[in-house]
């Protein structure tokens, strides 16, 4: 098997809101809402933001059904940025747009890189990392 494209399909309550986040916290200008959903082009990866309805009607193809986010926070989205002072910038707009930071950026122990921790709007996690030694 060979795998062309990989897709993540996340859930979120207010696209509008998530939109307004992500070009501001990662800077994703031509971003847009089209048919239920944001669709964000990152490298290696496409991530699907979709509104309550279109991802439960994406589920139930699967006879799965839809976890809306909450408190909980399914999976970690981990990616790599250039510069330590990227992550300190996303973990301040993360709370000035809607987001949150967990904490400051710190070194990591174990791999040597400056790590800082956000949130989306609907609590979906991502780890910023900007590796040792780049």
């Amino acid at each position: 098997m060979r795998i062309k494209t990989t897709v993540l399909c996340l859930p979120v309550t207010n696209l509008e809101k998530t939109l307004a986040f992500y070009k501001a916290v990662f800077g994703m200008k031509d971003a847009r809402i089209e048919e239920g959903m944001i669709a964000l082009e990152l490298p290696n990866l496409s991530l699907f933001l979709m509104e309550k309805e279109a991802y439960e009607a994406y589920s139930k193809k699967a006879n799965r059904n839809a976890l809306m986010p909450g408190s909980f926070a399914p999976a970690i989205l981990s990616c790599a940025l250039e510069a330590k002072e990227e992550v300190d910038e996303a973990l301040v707009k993360a709370e000035a747009h809607g987001g949150e930071s967990v904490g400051p950026g710190a070194m990591d122990s174990t791999s040597g890189g400056y790590i800082g921790y956000i949130t989306d709007p609907d609590g979906h996690l991502w780890e910023l990392v900007h590796p040792h030694g780049q």
